[in-house]
């Protein structure tokens, strides 16, 4: 069979038992979720559910196959007790400082199967600190890179609160070194929410799903940073003390994705432990230079779905699910996550479209998976033999992939 033109990536990778291990990636048509595996000198730490240290993919360049991992650090080795103290007679207790390593940051090739660590960036020039913040970090190919290794920029949106200057910190691939470029900061006195980074169109879109999108060409000798607001919510909470603690509850039920070469922002009303059917709505930025989010779905409510042949046929229970991302290349089809199943769903005909067993490696933090457990990849490669299994069939040969009738099928884009 064919390799699947995209997989929903584990955002956990396993960790190969094999020092001599080659970075690889077992992929899984849709709805199964493929899996990246790392060797020990990448990540010297299994995913561990109990105390949340585990190597994660912190984002990607869909287009691209680049990956940002993050990797813990090895725990300290055991250190003997040192023999008891006395002065005047009075115990002294003896307190030993532990070293505080940071994380590890690599980014991973899929296509060359190659993973980079980044090398530690120096002195900050306004005084923030040296250590890397994950959840402020991108990684994009540059324009044009293809073939062989590729040409990228990882890139830090550093700011202070209030501060009209911001920073970008950026790694370049040509150089092999950290820079740091002066930018405008267009929060003014937003907090931002730091939800995630997207690589798209050879930009990084810095996202906070209470207020908007930041981006800017990290290619540029002088980037400047502008700002894409997301759409008026149902779910700002009245009477807070300020935008940002107002617009948090939002940010719990959305999530911003390009599906399709656009802009793609879900809102769902409910958790899944609420008793009311969920809702689903979509919006989608046509341009991004006009700042406006069309409409596409509005509140398709989960009763419906569930009354259709096709969830009957999928053996889910009438149950909210946890949304989990939009299809890569077909906005009308979201996924979801219910129990240990991953569906997808056609908002348009509200009906299933394919069923399937996820089996994702640990969860961060051992928590049920929802739209950070996963990533949503292309495949522009090439791939070997023998990369890509048929995942019909379960362990026990029974079939855990359900297709249904008409399947899904490449859409244009209707707004």
């Amino acid at each position: 069979m064919a390799p699947p033109a995209w997989v929903i990536l584990g955002a956990v990778p396993r960790v190969s038992e094999q020092q001599d291990a080659d970075l690889s990636l077992d992929l899984a048509a849709p709805p199964r979720v493929s899996a990246l595996t790392v060797p020990p000198r990448v990540s010297p730490v299994q995913a561990d559910p109990t105390s949340g240290a585990c190597p994660w993919v912190v984002t990607a360049d869909p287009a691209s196959g680049l990956l940002l991992l993050c990797a813990p650090p090895p725990p300290p080795a055991p250190t003997p007790p040192l023999p008891p103290a006395y002065r005047n007679w009075r115990l002294v207790l003896n307190i030993t400082d532990i070293e505080r390593r940071p994380p590890a940051y690599f980014v991973c090739d899929v296509a060359s199967a190659t993973a980079f660590r980044l090398p530690q960036p120096g002195r900050d020039p306004r005084g923030l600190g040296s250590e890397i913040n994950a959840l402020n970090l991108g990684v994009v190919a540059a324009p044009g890179a293809g073939g062989g290794a590729l040409r990228y920029m990882v890139v830090e949106f550093r700011y202070m609160f209030a501060d009209k200057h911001a920073t970008l910190l950026c790694f370049s691939s040509d150089t092999g070194e950290w820079v740091w470029k002066p930018v405008h900061n267009p929060l003014g006195h937003w907090i931002w929410g730091r939800d995630g980074v997207v690589a798209h169109d050879g930009k990084l879109w810095w996202v906070d799903l209470a207020g908007g999108l930041i981006f800017c060409d990290p290619f540029a000798d002088a980037p400047v940073l502008d700002i894409v607001p997301l759409p008026e919510s149902d779910c700002h909470l009245p009477g807070a003390s300020c935008a940002h603690c107002a617009g948090r509850p939002a940010a719990y039920r959305r999530f911003v994705q390009v599906s399709a070469g656009k802009f793609r922002c879900v809102e769902w009303s409910s958790r899944s432990d609420d008793e009311a059917p969920m809702t689903v709505s979509m919006w989608t930025l046509n341009d991004p230079e006009s700042k406006e989010w069309v409409l596409k779905y509005y509140k398709v409510s989960f009763q419906e779905i569930w009354a259709d042949d096709s969830y009957k046929a999928a053996g889910r229970t009438e149950k909210n699910p946890t949304f989990a991302l939009v299809h890569r290349m077909n906005p009308e089809v979201l996924y979801f996550f219910l129990e240990e199943h991953l569906f997808g769903v056609d908002l348009r005909a509200k009906r299933v479209v394919e069923c399937g067993v996820y089996e994702m490696v640990v969860p961060p933090s051992g928590k049920p998976p929802n739209c950070f457990s996963v990533r949503a990849l292309e495949l522009p490669i090439a791939l070997s033999p023998g990369s890509y299994s048929d995942v019909g069939s379960g362990p026990n040969g029974e079939e855990d992939v359900i297709s249904f009738p008409g399947g899904i099928a490449e859409s244009a884009d209707r707004v």
